[in-house]
């Protein structure tokens, strides 16, 4: 009777460690995703300090009227130019992980819309 009760023990114990381990991987990849000000900070506000404010004479500002003037106030548009740059704005999809010029997009529309305000 013992060896059954040990060969079930084995079989449950080994599946709750496997189910611990994927959900670890799952929370790990979920986290190394930064958020939107993090990689505004990282990689944008070098150009655009404080937002709208553009450093370089001649570059566009990120203020919500300057955006919907050019046609780029839309998520999808943001996130291209996140990745593969406009004008004399480089792309950056080197420094992106998968999926956070989505989230520097959303960011920066928010950002747009409220002003740039804190």
């Amino acid at each position: 009777m013992k060896i059954f009760k040990f060969l079930f023990v084995i079989p449950v114990i080994t599946l709750i460690i496997i189910f611990q381990t994927s959900l670890q991987n799952r929370y790990l990849m979920a986290s190394e995703i930064r958020d939107g000000e993090t990689i505004f900070r990282n990689v944008c506000a070098g150009c655009h300090v404080r937002g709208g404010s553009v450093v370089l004479k001649g570059s566009k500002s990120l203020k919500l009227s300057d955006l919907e003037k050019r046609g780029i106030s839309d998520e999808k548009s943001i996130a291209k130019i996140a990745n593969e740059g406009i004008g004399y704005m480089k792309g950056y999809k080197y420094k992106l992980k998968d999926g956070e010029d989505k989230v520097l997009a959303q960011w920066i529309i928010q950002n747009a819309e409220k002003g740039w305000s804190k």
